[in-house]
């Protein structure tokens, strides 16, 4: 059963201001009611703090979330404009990240993630509509030349990048690895799943159905 550690604090310090005066038993019960009533006070002012402490962690939780939310909702869209055989959607959508960056809101990132999951070439995307290249798509992505690459290689590249990726506390190292894997998968060499695969190796173990060699 919980405590109103407020109520019990005034009915004690009542007590107190009701004694306090010349007689000295009176005087010794105001005395231990006040000291009673100051420890519910203080517990009173410590339970509210910590209710006020919840609330704003609650209250920060959840503009994190709607924050990311909101960039993940406008990179979407900056990203099918950048997509778009509209030139003046596409304008207006290098515009707002342009705007985006200059406010310290920069979703150059996921909207390259988006560009890149659509099969979009991040850095094409950037430099003309579709639309104004007579020769084609440019952003088309390039033929898959993944197989091409000899397997130990990939294999070391897709441990190197999987390190990278769940390096701690560092964005710098995690921008790289994004970067590095865009590249190769823009050329041609997409080694995605090998990546995933390999976090998965060193964060869950690797499959108990793998054969051991």
């Amino acid at each position: 059963m919980s405590i109103d550690h407020r109520a019990v604090a005034e009915k004690h310090l009542d007590t107190a201001a009701r004694h306090c005066n010349e007689n000295p038993p009176d005087m010794r019960i105001a005395e231990v009611a006040a000291w009673i009533g100051q420890g519910h006070a203080t517990l009173a002012r410590d339970e509210e703090r910590a209710a006020n402490y919840a609330t704003m962690r609650d209250a920060i939780t959840l503009l994190r979330r709607r924050e990311q939310t909101v960039r993940e909702l406008v990179s979407s869209h900056i990203a099918k404009a950048l997509a778009s055989r509209d030139s003046a959607r596409w304008q207006s959508a290098r515009m707002l990240a342009t705007a985006l960056d200059e406010a310290d809101c920069n979703v150059d990132n996921l909207i390259d993630e988006r560009l890149t999951d659509d099969g979009w070439d991040p850095r094409s995307a950037y430099k003309a509509p579709a639309s104004a290249t007579p020769s084609g798509d440019p952003w088309a992505p390039k033929p898959d030349i993944t197989e091409d690459v000899p397997k130990p290689v990939r294999e070391v590249v897709a441990d190197q990048l999987a390190d990278m990726f769940l390096a701690h506390e560092s964005d710098d190292v995690h921008r790289c690895a994004r970067r590095l894997a865009y590249s190769l998968k823009e050329q041609g060499v997409d080694i995605t799943e090998a990546i995933k695969d390999r976090i998965a190796d060193l964060t869950l173990g690797r499959d108990p159905s793998d054969p051991p060699f």
